[in-house]
């Protein structure tokens, strides 16, 4: 929500049950968690990390991908699981007792193993794999209960909201990070980044495993996880909305391939040092953290489709910049100073920020509004699996960086972003399903308990 405004605040409203209690802990599940990874961010400070472990970009890529990788794919094995639960918090709970495991015990043998570099790779692959993939498992969960306890007129807020205070406090972490590596990048530091990263992130679970879930009907009908993929290619085939939403949603990911080689050519190439990367931290978060002011406003009065759009068309653009800057620094022509040629990729990451903003309210909005009535898990799940794969494109950038260079990697991004514009074009507006189109399964919404409206007039999606 647009803190610059004078309207309510569901936030920081005086009552303490009910659905204002379950948007409050979700709003601070999304800071706490987003502020802990920001101590390890995948696209800056993983890369640095592991650049001292490994010479290989695309095993890089592939760790950058990891967490966005271990959300999606897992997703179709747990909705038959789930159909069959009134409730979903036990599995949610049980992944977050997985993740935060993964970070304590990384930031307790970072230190003992520094001077075994390979055993050291093998642990950190081993252990944020498990946080990767523990956060596949709560994630239709985490959807489940959103969709129950957030009504579809504050979709938009409740996404924002928590972009906005997690982006924040990620920044904050991003100021951290900078004023740490000033001394250098080694072991102990990092060690102290996940051991801070280990107890945010779980505080934030802890807040989100509070909320009182309403209890659903089971379905029992709901097939196997290979009859859910099954339904998802059946799905993918004829199912214009869902295909759209899924190609557009790509174009993210399209960007990640890119960003965390614009941040070692920073580095690298154009003779940056460590503390660089805290400072790309910064300015992402920057990105993030106030575009959210402009897109909460975009939501509410245009959609939240709009919202995809843009966030697509910049994925797209960004990519372009990034060459055209790798081209003109010391690195290609040498039109640009090396100091400018940083700066400017620093604005390039600033932008790309704002853009996994816009998307992140405007895909989380969409993929809830425009599921079926009725199967909005398997919905979720099956779109998010899909999804899975594009996550793995960082790692095909880190080969291509291997292989070639970085700019052909972002000029080769910016072509690729073009299918996720056309398609963000054709996703259909959220503001044409009627209410009615709530997933019957569920209890009442916040909405039909009569939790005023005051952000979307009409209830507008």
């Amino acid at each position: 929500m647009d803190p610059t405004t004078a309207r309510p605040d569901p936030v920081a409203s005086t009552s303490d049950s009910g659905p204002r209690r379950s948007f409050r802990l979700g709003v601070w599940n999304g800071a706490l968690y987003q502020g802990g990874e920001g101590f390890v961010d995948a696209n800056t400070v993983i890369p640095v990390f592991l650049s001292k472990l490994t010479t290989s970009n695309a095993l890089i890529g592939f760790s950058a991908a990891l967490p966005d990788l271990g959300w999606f794919l897992p997703q179709f094995a747990t909705v038959p699981y789930l159909s069959r639960r009134p409730r979903s918090l036990g599995l949610y709970r049980f992944a977050a007792v997985i993740r935060g495991l993964a970070f304590t015990l990384l930031a307790l043998l970072i230190v003992p193993l520094a001077t075994h570099p390979q055993a050291m790779l093998a642990t950190f692959l081993l252990c944020y794999g498990a946080y990767a993939f523990g956060s596949g498992l709560a994630a239709v969960p985490f959807m489940e209960v959103v969709g129950k306890t957030v009504p579809r007129s504050r979709l938009g807020a409740y996404w924002a909201l928590r972009l906005f205070w997690g982006g924040l406090f990620a920044g904050a972490a991003g100021l951290f990070v900078r004023q740490l590596f000033q001394g250098g990048t080694d072991a102990p530091r990092f060690a102290l980044l996940f051991a801070i990263a280990a107890v945010l992130v779980s505080l934030g679970y802890g807040c989100f495993s509070a909320i009182r879930e309403p209890a659903a009907a089971p379905s029992p009908e709901t097939a196997s996880p290979l009859g859910m993929l099954r339904e998802g290619l059946s799905m993918l085939a004829h199912d214009a909305h869902f295909r759209r939403l899924l190609i557009a949603r790509a174009t993210l990911s399209v960007w990640f391939a890119s960003a965390p080689f614009i941040v070692l050519f920073a580095v690298h190439q154009l003779g940056g040092s460590a503390r660089t990367a805290g400072t790309f931290l910064i300015v992402r978060m920057a990105g993030f953290v106030l575009s959210n002011l402009l897109w909460h406003r975009l939501s509410v009065r245009h959609g939240d489709r709009v919202l995809l759009r843009i966030g697509a068309a910049a994925c797209s653009a960004l990519p372009l910049a990034a060459a055209a800057i790798a081209v003109a620094s010391p690195w290609g022509l040498g039109w640009l100073p090396a100091g400018a040629a940083v700066l400017a990729l620093e604005a390039v990451i600033g932008l790309g920020g704002a853009a996994q903003s816009a998307i992140g309210v405007g895909y989380s909005s969409l993929m809830l509004l425009l599921a079926p009535p009725g199967r909005r898990q398997a919905f979720v799940g099956l779109i998010n699996t899909f999804l899975g794969p594009t996550m793995l494109l960082p790692m095909l950038g880190g080969a291509l960086v291997d292989w070639l260079n970085a700019p052909v990697l972002f000029a080769l991004c910016a072509v690729a972003g073009l299918v996720g514009v056309r398609a963000a074009w054709k996703v259909r507006d959220s503001r044409g399903v009627p209410a009615e189109a709530r997933d019957p399964g569920t209890a009442p919404t916040p909405a039909d308990a009569g939790w005023t409206d005051v952000d979307r007039p009409g209830g507008a999606g």
